[in-house]
This record gives structure tokens, sequence and C-alpha cells, in this order.
């Protein structure tokens, strides 16, 4: 994990002759981040930790046409990798 700090300046400038001169600059300082653990400087880490997905209940206008059920039970599989007898498609009504 990082401390960052990001900073950044614009300035424009016009001379006696209306030329025009811009700058812009950008800063960043990034430091490491330590913990102490037991008397010793470690670096710290961060962990993302993503749900498992167990099941998956849709409501879909359409849904009590069987083809469109199955397409939408198929397409779920698909982008989630949740297998098709535990995706429940209802008719929104």
């Amino acid at each position: 994990m990082y401390n960052e700090n990001n900073s950044s300046s614009h300035t424009s400038e016009t001379d006696s002759e209306g030329g025009t001169r811009v700058s812009d600059e950008e800063t960043t300082n990034k430091e490491v981040i330590f913990t102490d653990e037991n008397g010793t400087s470690v670096p710290a880490t961060q962990t993302i930790v993503n749900p498992k997905v167990e099941g998956v209940v849709i409501t879909a206008e359409g849904a009590n046409n069987a083809e469109v059920k199955a397409n939408i039970i198929l397409a779920v599989e698909a982008v989630t990798g949740v297998p098709t007898h535990k995706v429940q498609v209802f008719s929104m009504n």
C-alpha cells in the first residue's frame, strides 16, 4: 500500500508583445506504507476478497417465454460461471 500525493499547476503568461506561454506541471509522490511487526518494519499489503456467487435469481419481462428464459439462463451461466441448475428466472409482472 502507498501514501500517494498528487499535485498539478497551470501557468499562463502573456508578454507585452501579445505572446502567450502556457506551462502545465504535474507531480506525484508515492511512499510505501510500513507497519511495525515485532519491532520490524514490514510493508503494508492489501487483499481484496471477492464474494463467491452461490446462485442467481432474475426477474425479466418476457421470461414466461421458454426460449427467452433459456437464453437468459445461458447468458448468466456464460458471464458468471454459475451452473444452470443454480439460476432461477421468473417473469416480471
